[in-house]
């Protein structure tokens, strides 16, 4: 399972980072619905493996900040439209890119740790 929602996300974020850029260059803009279900479900899949972590028994700290990062990208996801109008909203765009990084980041962190502890933990 963990191969899997790790391989789901590395696609995901593919498709995420494209959709952004689209985005950001002023393309696009009927696909934003789709962007925002893709994250939320990229966001759950992070989640999904946090669960995984703590039953692989990782320690606290990776799967709390993956839990806390996921609902975080969401959220800031959801409302960044009505943060910064502007000029200065560029910043906020940077930050939601980030976010979305540091998101498929702890996916590949968790996976890896994962796949250790269950390998270490085998018979």
């Amino acid at each position: 399972a963990t191969i899997l929602i790790q391989n789901l996300v590395r696609i995901l974020g593919v498709v995420l980072i494209v959709l952004g850029f689209l985005f950001w260059t002023h393309h696009s803009y009927n696909l934003v619905p789709l962007h925002m279900r893709l994250g939320t479900i990229l966001a759950g899949l992070l989640i999904i493996l946090a669960i995984l972590g703590i039953a692989a028994r990782l320690g606290f700290g990776l799967t709390i900040t993956a839990i806390i990062w996921a609902v975080v990208l969401v959220l800031f996801g959801m409302n960044m439209g009505a943060l910064l109008p502007g000029r200065a909203h560029e910043i906020i765009r940077v930050v939601h890119f980030l976010l979305g990084l540091g998101a498929i980041g702890l996916a590949e962190s968790l996976s890896a740790r994962i796949r250790r502890n269950t390998l270490v933990a085998a018979p």
